[in-house]
C-alpha cells in the first residue's frame, strides 16, 4: 500500500505536467489587423522582347485576418518595366518601339503602380509555419503609356487579375511574421504579365 501511494505521488505530477502546454499557455498565432512592407523584384513577360530586365518592386499593405485561416488585404505596389516593348520593333530600327501604324513612338521603359485587393487562405504545415495561396484584383496605372488600344488611343491604366502563393512564419516576437511571396498579375488590355517576388515583413496589432 505504501509503495502504491509513493508511485502515485511520482506519476500523477508527471502526467499533469505533460498535459499542460509549454509555460502553461497554448500557442496562438496573433491574428487581426496588420500592416506589411515588402521589397523584392519584378519581371514582365510578353511584348516584342519576350521579357523585361529585372527591376526593384516595393509593396505596402494593410489588412485583417478573419480567424486563423482567412486574410483580406489592400496593397499598393510600384515597379518598372525595363527594355520590353509592348508595341512593335521596326525592322529598320530594332531599338525603337512603335504603335500599330508603325510610326507613332511608344516607350519600352515605364512605371507600373498597382492598387489591389487580395484574399488568402492559410494552410498550416508546421508549428508557426503556413502556406497561403492568394487571389488579387485591382487596377494598374502605367506611366508613360506603353501600349495602344485597337482604336489607337494610349493605355494609361487597366484592370489586373492576379494569383500568388506565400510562405509565412509567425516569429517568437509576438507581433511579427515573416515570409516570402511570389505573385503574378495579368494587366488586361495590353496583356502585360507581371511577376513579382519579395520577402514579406508583417506586423499584426
Amino acid at each position: 500500500m505504501r509503495k502504491l501511494a509513493l508511485l502515485s505521488m511520482l506519476v500523477v505530477p508527471l502526467v499533469t505536467q505533460a498535459a499542460e502546454p509549454a509555460e502553461g499557455i497554448p500557442l496562438t498565432v496573433r491574428r487581426g489587423f496588420f500592416t506589411e512592407t515588402n521589397v523584392g523584384g519584378l519581371v514582365n513577360f510578353g511584348g516584342a522582347d519576350g521579357y523585361s530586365n529585372l527591376q526593384t518592386y516595393l509593396q505596402l499593405g494593410v489588412g485583417y485576418n478573419i480567424g486563423q485561416s482567412i486574410e483580406l488585404g489592400v496593397h499598393v505596389g510600384i515597379g518598372a518595366n525595363a527594355q520590353n516593348c509592348y508595341g512593335a520593333r521596326p525592322v529598320n530600327n530594332p531599338d525603337g518601339c512603335v504603335g500599330q501604324d508603325g510610326k507613332s513612338p511608344l516607350t519600352d521603359n515605364f512605371t507600373m503602380f498597382f492598387i489591389d485587393a487580395s484574399a488568402a487562405y492559410f494552410f498550416q504545415i508546421y508549428e508557426r509555419l503556413y502556406v497561403a495561396p492568394k487571389l488579387m484584383v485591382g487596377y494598374t496605372l502605367l506611366e508613360p503609356a506603353p501600349a495602344e488600344r485597337s482604336d489607337g488611343s494610349l493605355v494609361n491604366g487597366a484592370l489586373n487579375l492576379g494569383l500568388g502563393v506565400g510562405i509565412e512564419y509567425a516569429t517568437n516576437m509576438d507581433h511579427f511574421s515573416i515570409g516570402v511571396d511570389v505573385t503574378g498579375r495579368m494587366i488586361l488590355g495590353p496583356n502585360i504579365i507581371s511577376l513579382q517576388f519579395f520577402p514579406r515583413v508583417k506586423y499584426t496589432f
